[in-house]
């Protein structure tokens, strides 16, 4: 355990450096500089003071030499000064801390307070309404922006109750509750979700109808033993939304004029500070790898089998042992999983021997029950084999017969062989099928992979659901397409603020322009970000996870190295430093997001690869002379695509929070194009007067995400064999 502890520290170094370069590079090449931040700011300099500036901040010397000499700092503990302030970077990080490590551990505590026993509960009531309440609530909860969410419990709470503050942290712990609830919120959904999924897995486990059938008190059964067995899955979607919720605090701390990290940072990008920008990206990002090395480390505290792997070799032996007298004694075998239950209850169900006699009695009548029920699968497989070669025959001899009838008629005079074939085909054809022997075979009928995943998505009511309201935004995007901006942006001082109605279905904002034609020109904004930004992830994804996967050695860990570096920094972080420096506009924004998201792609197509590049046909290409890259690119890829085109539907959904997320912070689509999340910035400063300025552009955002997290989880149940069956 210390070796790998002390191994994943050590890869924190590359990490280090390689995230540095980034962020100290880019911010760099941003247009603009300290000294003409500080003459826009009103100092009056001379020709003489600005080159003194520009030696001061090393202005004339190359970017290289700068980051070597930030690089030398940072070796010795120190992350510089300030470009702006002129105060020393690390003791601003270190007082902003606090803050936002409140936010992220109190979000922690309400997710995983309320989304464990949530979770639970579901899975035990698995397809009941308590369950579907359930999960409903996690993807409503998945599929709504953190900023919108936020605005919405100031509106309530803060507006109209008057119970809790809007913003700061001037009021003691009473402005603690909006921003925790706010920052718990998407935990909460995340680790629901995965609680259900996770105990669905083992609920219906050999070993705990064993632990039942022993007596054991079932809340022990669900706590202790299924809950143990699934804890791994649970504490990385945990550790997960953790560190994006240190990451993206910048969102929840703007709306809530937090003093935390991320508001920090976002101002200093603002302010083209590169010294204090990229100090707080290094520490962010120091923190994300560190609750990530926590997750891993947990795993040897819930999981017995990892736990294991750990012990010392007598320990190890002697729990060996202890397992091997236990099977023997009870005359069952352990299963995956049900190493912890032998462990620690079957010893003492051993030493009861009344007890011991009603678990042989129990065996007993489990394996006549067995007996008796393959006995009758065997007679229904027979008859259900017999009715299916009957169909079949009918249906080859049928279709034959006809086949040769129509070439007898065409022709007017077959040949004498040929007719004699026809009548031999017809007499030896049974009779015409029963109505019975046609539904079997038409249920038998095999579909192509196409097909039988539209046929998986046709029975699942919420993939359909996804796919309607998919199908409404396309339909809305091309609508936008034909009507003009200089209408939809066109100012009506007469009808300012004026609410919902007749008039204007969605209300008016400050210049009395129709809010329901703004909303619906935004869809174009929203759709083309998510779209193309899952597009360029996707395929620069592909491209670099196929070469990793497929060479290994040497290229495999470059790029898992460059994949683990680019996937520490924060999305919002490295998207608004992107957008700083190519500028604001729609295509820039398209990068700014797109990039975050080659990371996972990389990984799930090396995954892929791996799996498949041992295959006999990928040997029988290679026997045949092709060459690696039509491999790679016609045998791997295609073979592959299941969960990339999983990961890609799930992606869209993301990225469209994320370009909404950096709009309402002021990096996205400039004004005065309607983009949502810019409506909902601009729409809250009058979140009084006109709440409907921010409800209905928030509505669109988590509806749309909301339909392909659903699409996402329809495709997925379609692709798994498991969840065919």
């Amino acid at each position: 355990m210390i070796r790998y502890v002390l191994k994943r520290i050590l890869l924190l170094i590359p990490v280090i450096i390689i995230v540095s370069f980034i962020v100290f590079t880019l911010m760099d090449l941003a247009p603009g500089d300290p000294i003409a931040i500080m003459i826009a700011g009103g100092a009056e300099l001379t020709a003489e003071d600005i080159l003194m500036w520009r030696e001061h901040f090393n202005l004339d010397r190359t970017v290289f030499y700068r980051y070597g000499l930030y690089m030398l700092n940072l070796l010795q503990g120190n992350l510089g000064v300030s470009d702006i302030s002129g105060i020393d970077v690390w003791n601003l990080y270190i007082t902003r801390l606090p803050y936002t490590l409140a936010l992220a551990g109190g979000g922690l505590i309400i997710g995983t307070g309320f989304s464990i026993p949530l979770g639970i509960r579901a899975a035990k009531k698995a397809g009941k309404l308590s369950d579907n309440i359930t999960t409903t609530f996690s993807l409503i909860g998945m599929s709504m922006p953190s900023f919108w969410l936020g605005i919405l419990l100031m509106l309530i709470f803060s507006y109209h109750l008057g119970w809790l503050p809007a913003g700061g942290a001037r009021h003691g712990l009473r402005s603690y509750v909006l921003p925790i609830l706010c920052s718990g919120m998407m935990l909460m959904a995340l680790s629901t979700r995965q609680t259900r999924s996770s105990m669905l897995e083992v609920l219906n486990s050999d070993y705990l109808r064993t632990a039942r059938a022993k007596g054991v008190p079932e809340s022990q059964v669900i706590n202790k033993h299924a809950l143990g067995n699934a804890w791994i899955p649970i504490v990385t979607t945990i550790g997960t939304a953790l560190s994006a919720s240190l990451a993206g605090s910048a969102v929840i701390e703007a709306v809530f004029a937090w003093p935390g990290v991320g508001r920090m940072t976002v101002d200093a990008v603002f302010a083209r500070d590169v010294t204090t920008v990229t100090g707080a990206v290094i520490m962010t990002t120091i923190i994300y790898v560190l609750v990530q090395l926590i997750v891993d480390i947990s795993y040897a505290f819930v999981d017995p089998r990892i736990k294991a792997q750990y012990t010392s070799g007598k320990r190890r032996k002697k729990a060996i042992q202890q397992i091997a007298d236990t099977s023997e004694n009870t005359d069952t075998l352990p299963q995956e999983g049900e190493t912890a239950v032998l462990a620690t209850d079957t010893l003492q169900a051993d030493e009861d021997r009344c007890e011991q006699e009603v678990l042989d009695k129990i065996d007993e009548l489990t394996k006549q029950r067995n007996k008796d029920s393959l006995v009758h699968q065997t007679k229904t497989a027979n008859s259900t084999v017999g009715d299916m070669i009957a169909a079949t025959t009918s249906a080859l001899y049928s279709e034959r017969a006809d086949k040769k009838q129509e070439d007898q008629e065409a022709s007017q005079s077959g040949s004498a062989t040929l007719a004699s074939e026809t009548k031999s085909d017809k007499d030896k054809s049974p009779a015409n099928p029963s109505p019975y022997e046609l539904v079997e075979e038409k249920r038998y009928k095999k579909r192509n992979q196409l097909g039988e995943i539209a046929h998986h998505l046709s029975k699942n009511k919420g993939a359909m659901v996804g796919i309607f309201i998919i199908g409404a935004m396309i339909l809305l995007f091309f609508i936008t397409l034909f009507i003009s901006f200089d209408v939809m942006n066109a100012p009506n001082v007469m009808y300012r603020f004026t609410g919902p109605g007749r008039r204007f279905w969605f209300g008016s904002d400050g210049l009395g322009r129709d809010q329901f034609l703004r909303v619906i020109y935004g869809t174009r904004y929203s759709l083309l970000i998510g779209f193309s930004s899952a597009s360029i992830g996707a395929i620069f994804g592909i491209l670099l996870g196929s070469l990793a996967g497929y060479y290994g050695k040497l290229v495999d860990e470059i790029i898992m190295r460059f994949s683990d570096s680019l996937a520490s920094i924060p999305a919002i972080l490295l998207g608004m430093v992107i957008v700083t420096v190519l500028g604001q506009s729609i295509p820039n924004l398209i990068i700014a997001v797109g990039v975050p998201a080659i990371p996972i792609y990389i990984r799930i197509t090396r995954a892929a690869i791996l799996s498949l590049r041992g295959q006999e046909y990928v040997e029988a290409a290679r026997a045949i002379g092709l060459s690696n890259t039509r491999i790679i690119f016609t045998q791997l890829v295609p073979n592959g695509l299941a969960p990339i085109i999983v990961t890609f539907t799930t992606s869209l959904g993301i990225s469209i929070i994320i370009g909404a997320s950096l709009s309402f912070l002021g990096f996205g689509v400039p004004v005065p194009h309607p983009e949502w999340g810019a409506l909902i910035s601009t729409g809250r400063d009058f979140i009084r007067i006109a709440p409907w300025l921010t409800t209905f552009p928030g509505l669109f955002i988590m509806v749309t995400v909301l339909a392909f997290n659903l699409l996402g989880d329809g495709l997925r149940d379609a692709l798994d064999p498991k969840q065919k069956k």
